[in-house]
């Protein structure tokens, strides 16, 4: 995983390091490829990791709270995307519970 903590903020950096922690708490494995960074654009601080079928964000007016560090995911054939709170989640087989309920829906 590549980060460049050198252009983040104090905020977006203990944004970064709270989304690990909650990350590595689902079970994450964060040895793959993958970034940890702020979008330039929304300025949300995000964590990407190419083994799985989501990312993790928290925008920029939160607390470090769980409920504040989101799951999104994206389907590749509709471009639709889902967020979630990770405070419905325990793991990560909650979240892929989750995301084949979306599956079946569309």
């Amino acid at each position: 995983m590549k980060a460049n903590f050198e252009k983040m903020t104090k905020w977006e950096l203990e944004k970064a390091m709270y989304i690990l922690v909650q990350a590595k708490e689902l079970g994450m494995d964060m040895a793959c490829y993958g970034e940890l960074d702020v979008n330039p654009n929304s300025g949300y601080t995000y964590l990407w990791l190419e083994d799985y079928d989501f990312s993790l964000f928290m925008p920029i007016n939160c607390d470090l709270k769980r409920k504040d560090v989101y799951m999104l995911y994206t389907d590749f054939e509709t471009g639709e995307e889902t967020k979630e709170s990770l405070e419905h989640f325990e793991n990560i087989e909650d979240i892929y519970e989750f995301i084949n309920t979306i599956k079946n829906e569309i």
